[in-house]
C-alpha cells in the first residue's frame, strides 16, 4: 500500500483537475440551462422550438460522443480549444439540458397570480422573471439540481477520453505503472465518492436555507 502514498500528489492533482472540471461545468450549465427553462415556457414559438431542439439533441447525444466530437471536430472547421477547455464546454452543452428541464418543473409550480401581482407593480417581463419566478423556481428544485451536479462529477471523467489530466486518466496512468488497478481504481471511487458526499451536504444546507420561501 505505500506506493498510495507515492502518488498522493498525483491523485491531488487529479481531484483539484476534476474539481475545476465541476465549478466551470456547474456555473456554465446553470447559466445556459437557465436561459433555456426561460426560452421553453416563452410565449415566442420560435423560441420554444429552437430550446426544444437543444435539449432534445444535447440531452439524447451521449457525453462520451459529444466529447470526441468537440475536440477532433471543430479543428478541422478551424476552431481549436485546450483539452481542458474542450472539457469543460462540453460538459456545460451536455448538463444544461438537464438543469433546463430540472428548472422548467420549478417555473411550473410558480403561480401565475404572482406574475399578475409583478405586472401590477410595475415589473415587465424580464424583471418579473428574473425578481420573482425564477427565486421561487431555483428554491422548488434545489434538490434535483443538486442530483444533477453530483451526477455532473462522475461525468467529468469522460474527460479523460481526451486526455485530459483529470482524476480518473492519472488513476489508470498511476494503475499501469503499477499495475495494482483495483487499489488505484479503488482509491479513485473513494475520492468520487466524497466529492459527491461534499456536494449533497452543500446541497442539503441550501435547501434549508431557502425553504423558508417556499
Amino acid at each position: 500500500m505505500s506506493f498510495l502514498l507515492n502518488h498522493l500528489g498525483d491523485f491531488g492533482q487529479g481531484v483539484m483537475v476534476t474539481l475545476g472540471l465541476v465549478l466551470l461545468g456547474a456555473a456554465g450549465s446553470v447559466l445556459l440551462g437557465t436561459l433555456l427553462a426561460a426560452l421553453r415556457t416563452s410565449p415566442i414559438r420560435t423560441a420554444r422550438a429552437v430550446s426544444s431542439a437543444y435539449v432534445l439533441i444535447f440531452r439524447n447525444v451521449p457525453l462520451p460522443v459529444q466529447m470526441v466530437l468537440f475536440v477532433f471536430g471543430l479543428p478541422v472547421l478551424g476552431i481549436q480549444y485546450s483539452l481542458y477547455a474542450s472539457a469543460a464546454i462540453v460538459l456545460v452543452l451536455y448538463t444544461a439540458p438537464f438543469v433546463a428541464e430540472t428548472l422548467r418543473a420549478g417555473l411550473n409550480t410558480v403561480d401565475r397570480g404572482e406574475l399578475e401581482a409583478g405586472r401590477a407593480l410595475g415589473f415587465g417581463p424580464m424583471a418579473s422573471l428574473k425578481l420573482i419566478v425564477l427565486p421561487q423556481a431555483f428554491a422548488t428544485v434545489t434538490r434535483p439540481l443538486g442530483n444533477v451536479f453530483i451526477t455532473m462529477v462522475k461525468n467529468t471523467s469522460v474527460a479523460a477520453l481526451v486526455g485530459v489530466s483529470e482524476l480518473t486518466f492519472l488513476s489508470d496512468k498511476i494503475a499501469v505503472d503499477e499495475a495494482q488497478p483495483f487499489i488505484i481504481f479503488g482509491g479513485a471511487a473513494l475520492c468520487y465518492l466524497a466529492i459527491g458526499l461534499v456536494i449533497g451536504r452543500l446541497v442539503s444546507a441550501v435547501d434549508q436555507k431557502v425553504a423558508f420561501s417556499r
